[in-house]
């Protein structure tokens, strides 16, 4: 089937204190405030109306949905015909003067996570002047699933991803239209972890934007979850900067590989390596060799292996 989705288009958040977490993101992570009322905030660093919706919520914490742009207009009733075939129920969504969005579809995958697919949103006037860290656009959400060769069969069947490369049978980086290498990962875990996120990302100009982005994080103290790397599946230069409320982390990356539309999918070692080449190792040490993790990027590491 053809590829619904053109790309990732925002990341909801639900956090305790949305006046805390939208100075973080506008402080930590560069972006702007494009509107906010009501308990909710709506942030970005392009035209789009929002990368980036918060909304406040002491419960639930970490990810409360994800919006894909559709690459057509008529690819909104093809989502609707397969969700309908496969028994899951959705709900219309789209308020321009509420949330920016025309037209679209909310439902919930077979892990729990839920999912906006829309096809147009409010674009600003001018876009928003940048500062020290120029970004171009949302570039992909991943989270964690009980079975990721599922979620696959899943995303590829209703929403036309493709797989770009796998991590053994345990991760796998989905494409969408824009080719980019993904706009979509999911990473194995145990069924309570399912469906929280790991991280979102935004595509930066070059390389001194990622060191950049780093630079003044650390500065105005934020905590590195990932420091400086290259990714072994897109090739992508990144740096992964923790959000202390929600406990995801987002990334800064450039160099982000464009697939080429034949390209066959990689089953990758699952190795420290896999996740950043720089750590390559030499004769006589392991290449499972500790490298220095967070407990959490250890976690990760052997989920993955």
């Amino acid at each position: 089937m053809e590829q619904a989705v053109q790309r990732l288009g925002y990341v909801v958040l639900g956090v305790p204190d949305v006046a805390e977490s939208t100075n973080f993101y506008s402080n930590v992570g560069h972006l702007t405030v494009h509107d906010a009322a009501g308990g909710t905030s709506f942030l970005g660093g392009g035209y789009d109306h929002h990368w980036l919706r918060l909304e406040e919520h002491q419960q639930r914490r970490g990810l409360v949905r994800v919006g894909f742009q559709l690459a057509r207009e008529e690819d909104l009733s093809g989502v609707a015909d397969r969700l309908d075939q496969r028994g899951i129920r959705f709900a219309e969504i789209g308020d321009l003067d509420g949330d920016g969005i025309d037209r679209g579809l909310r439902f919930t995958d077979p892990d729990g996570v839920e999912v906006d697919v829309y096809t147009d949103m409010l674009s600003r006037a001018v876009k928003p002047t940048q500062d020290a860290v120029r970004m171009n656009e949302m570039l992909h959400a991943v989270w964690f699933s009980a079975d990721p060769v599922a979620a696959h069969r899943f995303y590829a069947d209703v929403l036309g991803f493709r797989a770009s490369d796998w991590i053994k049978r345990n991760a796998v980086f989905m494409r969408s239209a824009n080719n980019f290498h993904h706009a979509l990962g999911i990473f194995k875990s145990s069924p309570q972890r399912a469906a929280s996120m790991d991280h979102f990302c935004i595509l930066v100009e070059n390389v001194d934007d990622v060191m950049r982005a780093r630079n003044i994080a650390l500065r105005r103290g934020a905590q590195l979850q990932k420091d400086v790397l290259r990714h072994a599946a897109s090739g992508s230069i990144s740096v992964y900067i923790a959000d202390p409320m929600t406990g995801i982390s987002f990334e800064f990356c450039t160099e982000h590989d464009i697939v080429d539309p034949d390209h066959r999918p990689r089953l990758l070692e699952g190795s420290p390596i896999t996740r950043d080449v720089w750590q390559a190792y030499s004769p006589g040490l392991s290449k499972n060799a500790p490298l220095g993790a967070t407990s959490d990027l250890a976690d990760l590491a052997n989920a993955l292996a």
